[in-house]
């Protein structure tokens, strides 16, 4: 029997970005398809010094088939209006509904999952402990893109088959990334690992340790400019007391060359805390310092301040003010200006925001 119903999503699902979907096909095995996505307006300074709005729309679809009691087969598909994803910035079109994840897979229950494609990778573990504004965008890991031009962050690449598993308080993610046409790879691999600490009333201690290294394929029509071998760690940690969560991260990641070029050294801190002050009220905020090294040389200094009202369950108001003191830095090939999240690392700007999730 097939029926239209309204539920509360998995965890897994959150980690993608929404925490509501509809199931819009359902059997009575237990297969099904389910829509989320988010609709958002954004009005800021961010881009280019002077207020401007901003259309967020985000769609997509997560699928279950069973095959028995032990195994059924996995799948998403995530579009984005303006993603920042690889084929945009090929096409030169930033108007069009982007990929920014889609793979599918296998679930075999207590043994894990086995997943395919543009996968929501196991660094979100890690890169989740800084990546809490709706202001604000990823900096660790940033240089994936030099050696791996589909990724767009550290946790979003082509050709990725990945293994997960949670079992009790561990939580554990390993990929090896193979690449496809457009991705210039030769191979790639990661790690995650995650524990929770349950210690009562003290709250809870969950750190992460992180790693990746990419190599790419030096080939005839290559685009990584002689970009040969990207390597990442970072380790970090949460701690939640009642309605308080504090996060650190610390990342160091190294692009080195094969054409002779300086090794491009990115270290990466943040700091973020979150505060719930009632069921309607949310404040955040955080530090972070980036530097570069023989690279671009780009420097972060952010400070940022976040006030969260929740309007109904699924859809909330959010006004932000993003300190920066950093420095600009110089693309080596171009002598262009390179800044972070499409604005200057020098320029402070605001954010204000409304968003549906569904």
């Amino acid at each position: 029997m097939r029926k239209i119903i309204l539920k509360t999503v998995l965890a897994s699902i959150i980690a993608s970005g929404t925490a509501h979907a509809a199931v819009i096909y359902k059997e009575e095995n237990g297969s099904n398809v389910e829509l989320y996505g988010r609709f958002g307006f954004n009005v800021s300074d961010k881009k280019t010094g002077s207020t401007q709005g901003d259309f967020d729309g985000r769609l997509g679809f997560i699928g279950r088939q069973v095959v028995n009691d032990q195994v059924a087969i996995i799948g998403l598909a995530q579009y984005q209006v303006n993603a920042a994803e690889y084929a945009n910035n090929v096409e030169g079109n930033n108007d069009s509904l982007t990929a920014r994840y889609v793979w599918a897979g296998f679930d075999f229950a207590q043994y894990g999952k086995i997943t395919g494609g543009r996968v929501s990778s196991g660094l979100i573990m890690f890169t989740d402990i800084g990546d809490v504004f709706a202001s604000s965008d990823v900096a660790t890991g940033r240089q994936a893109r030099f050696v791996d031009p589909t990724a767009v962050q550290v946790f979003r690449q082509d050709g990725t088959i990945q293994y997960q598993n949670n079992i009790g308080n561990l939580d554990v993610s390993t990929a090896y990334i193979i690449g496809n046409g457009t991705s210039d790879l030769d191979y790639g691999y990661n790690a995650a690992t995650r524990y929770t600490f349950d210690m009562g009333t003290a709250g809870k201690l969950v750190p992460v340790i992180a790693f990746q290294k990419t190599r790419a394929a030096q080939n005839l029509g290559n685009r990584t400019n002689g970009a040969d071998t990207f390597t990442y760690g970072g380790v970090g940690t949460r701690y939640y007391l009642g309605p308080l969560m504090l996060g650190l991260l610390y990342s160091s990641d190294t692009v080195s060359y094969s054409n002779g070029r300086a090794d491009s050294k990115d270290k990466d801190l943040e700091f973020t805390a979150v505060y719930n002050v009632s069921n309607d009220w949310v404040l955040r905020t955080g530090y972070r310092y980036l530097d570069n090294t023989d690279g671009d040389e780009l420097t972060l200094r952010d400070t940022t301040f976040e006030v969260q009202y929740k309007l109904t369950p699924r859809s909330s108001i959010y006004s932000a003010y993003i300190l920066r003191n950093g420095k600009n830095g110089t693309n080596v090939d171009t002598g262009r200006q390179v800044s972070f999240g499409g604005s200057s690392a020098e320029d402070s700007f605001y954010h204000l925001g409304l968003r549906y999730e569904f």
